[in-house]
């Protein structure tokens, strides 16, 4: 055994000292070759003699380390081929967000360095050399240390409308992100979040597209955009606002109905005094400072009242409630004094053209009677005995009668359209009315129905009746 591998030993020196001696004749005898280099994409031409890559690297003065490619491999034997290619190895650090990595190599291609880190490039990613964007793809051509700075892009997950795509980004802000991904935003449209959001890598972010709302209000339509969800949220996107007691259909807190259409009441409620009266009387007195026939206030009398207070609901305008709250005695009745004047005093007026004097007139309702009725019944006397004539004035009995007196018979009075005249004769009237009748003859009767004044003359007598009732 051990005189096997000397014998494989042996062989060896044998083997190599016959090439070196090969090399050195074929040197001698002038056999060389011109090999094309290509080192870092420089081409240039070597002649040489030497039979390995290593060897003609050697006469091109090309030195190598370890880290560099050559194409063939170094240690290759050089027999058919006439170009051989060296790709040095560089240094090259590369930034990420993670930190930095440091390598010596001799790929040039930016991609296939990311690569080699584990990181595939998204289409948003970007590389920078010194601050300007490169070409992934494009090799590098460098000398020396390069810096390479991988800007990854950030995930963006948008949900539009239910509808989940997810985005690569390099804005830096959410708005500029959606502008950069062309998703143009109505001011009635929802997002999740402000657009000035800073772009975190992984940040979700929901859209709701505004759609048109109706609102029928107070017998009017009022038409808007809204993206929100809910009947009271899709008011306010629009600008219709419930007030104290308003209310919506569906209500505020509802989901926004299907049809998008939402109805609004107007609602108020009014307080309302409603009062009652309860009447007073009155006590009446003799007032001798007053005229005949006039009321002086002696003591006023006041009505009671009650007052109920009322809640009447409105809503849009007509009323639907009424609701009584409280019911109290605001006054009480007090009963009132009045004095009924008994002063008789000469005045003047001017009746049919004349100016009389009169210390009495009263509003009474006038007729007018003859001896003879219809039927030819005749009396032609009267309750003083005079003759029953033109100018004797009938009246109520109690008008002129006084106990044990004169009272007012023959008192001297007139009457517009009638004349002067005097009281001679009692009847029994209109019950209720302050009644008289006017006497004529048969020959000159005139018929009397309708109201006049009775003017009382002078002189003024002992007795009057300070009221005189009807």
């Amino acid at each position: 055994m051990i005189d096997f591998f000397r014998r494989d030993k042996n062989w060896w020196l044998l083997a190599a000292f016959a090439v070196l001696l090969l090399g050195a004749v074929l040197t001698r005898v002038g056999i060389t070759r011109e090999i094309t280099l290509i080192v870092n994409g420089e081409t240039r031409q070597v002649r040489t003699a030497a039979l390995t890559v290593a060897g003609v690297l050697r006469s091109g003065e090309v030195s190598l380390q370890k880290e560099d490619l050559v194409v063939p491999e170094r240690g290759t034997f050089f027999w058919d081929a006439d170009v051989i290619q060296v790709q040095q190895a560089q240094t090259i650090m590369i930034l990420t967000p993670e930190g930095e990595q440091r390598m010596v190599t001799p790929e040039r291609v930016p991609s296939n360095l990311m690569g080699m880190l584990g990181i595939d490039l998204f289409p948003e990613d970007r590389l920078r050399i010194n601050g300007q964007e490169i070409d992934p793809q494009a090799p590098l051509e460098f000398s020396g240390e390069v810096v390479l700075q991988y800007d990854p892009a950030r995930t963006l997950r948008l949900e539009i409308d239910g509808i989940e795509t997810v985005h690569h980004t390099q804005a830096v802000t959410l708005g500029a992100a959606l502008e950069a991904e062309g998703i143009h935003l109505a001011p009635q449209d929802w997002v999740s979040q402000p657009l000035s959001t800073p772009i975190n890598d992984g940040l979700a972010v929901s859209i709701r597209r505004a759609l048109p709302v109706t609102i029928n209000i107070a017998g009017a339509t009022v038409t808007g955009w809204s993206a929100s969800t809910t009947v009271g949220e899709a008011l306010q996107d629009i600008g219709v606002s419930l007030q104290n007691l308003d209310y919506s259909l569906p209500s505020e807190d509802a989901l926004l109905p299907e049809s998008r259409e939402i109805e609004v009441v107007r609602v108020r409620e009014d307080v309302m005094i409603m009062t009652d009266e309860v009447a007073y009387e009155n006590e009446y007195l003799e007032d001798p400072g007053t005229l005949l026939d006039q009321v002086s206030v002696i003591e006023p009398g006041q009505v009671g009242i009650y007052a109920t207070r009322e809640r009447v609901r409105f809503e849009d305008g007509n009323e639907v409630d009424r609701m009584d709250q409280e019911t109290w005695q605001a006054s009480e009745a007090r009963d009132g004094v009045l004095g009924y004047g008994t002063r008789a005093e000469i005045r003047t007026a001017v009746v049919d053209g004349q100016t009389i004097e009169y210390w009495r007139k009263i509003s009474v309702y006038a007729t007018s009677y003859k001896p003879c009725d219809n039927q030819g019944v005749c009396h032609d006397g009267t309750a003083t005995g005079i003759p029953l004539q033109k100018g004797v004035v009938a009246v109520r009995p109690h008008w002129i009668s006084v106990p044990n007196g004169y009272g007012m018979w023959l008192q001297p009075v007139y009457v517009p359209g009638y004349g002067h005249a005097v009281i001679g004769d009692t009847g029994g009237g209109i019950p209720g009315t302050p009644w008289i009748d006017l006497a004529y003859r048969d020959e000159n009767y005139v018929s009397w129905h309708q109201w006049t004044t009775l003017y009382f003359l002078p002189p003024i007598p002992n007795w009057y009746p300070a009221i005189i009732v009807p």
